[in-house]
């Protein structure tokens, strides 16, 4: 990014909750945004979203300002982007979609600025297909609510420069996310293969009976996931092997792993199974209506990553 200095605007194309979440990240750390959005109502939508998350997006964000600084907010035509060091782009989970976005795009801005694509599973070789210049693109996809959670994992395109991959990790890593550079294409990337592997799971659960909605549930929440709020399943598994840590695991459960293994279902997701994880996700619910429980899981979300930092100040050399 030859251009880009810390006042330079950032580009967000798609103002819904993944462009909101990326210009709530960059306006907490002061950064200009111009937004592009033709939708009718956009930026009320936007601010609105904005003003909402604004405590979340602070205790996140620790030197972030009092109140959405507005000002350094713009929703311009797609040829005002021309200021802007990077440009995310956020349309619908389309390859036409994003392709239209990426001709509206490189018509207006620089042949060196990047282009990051929140694509959740799509391949950037196909997305950058047709570019004028394909070594701009690459997949950035953050988790939601993106404002929060660190995490982005970074995928490349066949066309792409390394110089651009470099270059956006350390933009991200620069924003306090903490990128993760996937060394292959890969459909679904990283963190969505990992979580549909569970929930292929839980189909296969419910669809034989073993157990119901509420106690899939009450088994992530209340037993896996406390476990891997300080290790990912690698460190869960080292720290089942005793003072011999992964290599103590091997030799006591892997052959019993090796069974598990080859029991896991593979359900396939049709009309059946399909009404079954509605009736599931019905009786979880309960009722509630869906932006209250996504409100609670952001906002949860926040209270851990709380707790996560304090714990990595408290373990920091000299603490």
């Amino acid at each position: 990014m030859p251009h880009d200095t810390s006042d330079a605007p950032i580009g967000v194309v798609g103002g819904g909750t993944i462009g909101g979440g990326w210009t709530a990240a960059y306006l907490a750390r002061r950064r200009p945004v111009l937004v592009v959005d033709p939708a009718s109502g956009a930026l009320d939508r936007l601010t609105s979203y904005l003003e909402a998350v604004w405590p979340s997006v602070r205790r996140t964000a620790p030197g972030a300002p009092a109140l959405v600084p507005l000002d350094l907010l713009q929703l311009v035509p797609a040829e005002e982007l021309a200021a802007a060091a990077l440009v995310h782009e956020n349309v619908p989970e389309s390859v036409e979609a994003k392709q239209d976005a990426y001709r509206m795009i490189e018509a207006g801005v620089a042949p060196e600025v990047p282009i990051l694509s929140s694509s959740g599973g799509l391949m950037p070789t196909v997305l950058q297909s047709g570019m004028d210049h394909p070594e701009r693109l690459v997949v950035a996809h953050p988790q939601s609510p993106v404002y929060a959670l660190p995490l982005v994992e970074v995928l490349a395109g066949k066309a792409t420069s390394p110089d651009v991959v470099t270059a956006v990790l350390a933009h991200l890593t620069s924003l306090g996310k903490r990128p993760v550079l996937l060394h292959r294409e890969i459909p679904g990337y990283l963190t969505n293969r990992l979580t549909f592997a569970m929930l292929r799971e839980v189909t296969h659960l419910l669809a034989e009976g073993v157990v119901d909605a509420r106690g899939i549930e009450d088994a992530v929440v209340h037993g896996i996931t406390p476990r891997l709020l300080i290790g990912g399943p690698l460190t869960s598994l080292a720290l089942a092997g005793g003072p011999d840590g992964m290599r103590g695991a091997m030799r006591s459960f892997a052959q019993t792993i090796q069974g598990w293994w080859s029991d896991l279902g593979t359900p396939q997701l049709d009309a059946e199974a399909r009404a079954l994880l509605i009736a599931a996700a019905d009786e979880v619910f309960d009722g509630r209506p869906i932006g209250e429980v996504l409100a609670a899981r952001d906002a949860a979300a926040v209270e851990v990553l709380a707790l996560l930092h304090a714990q990595d100040r408290d373990t920091e050399p000299g603490a």
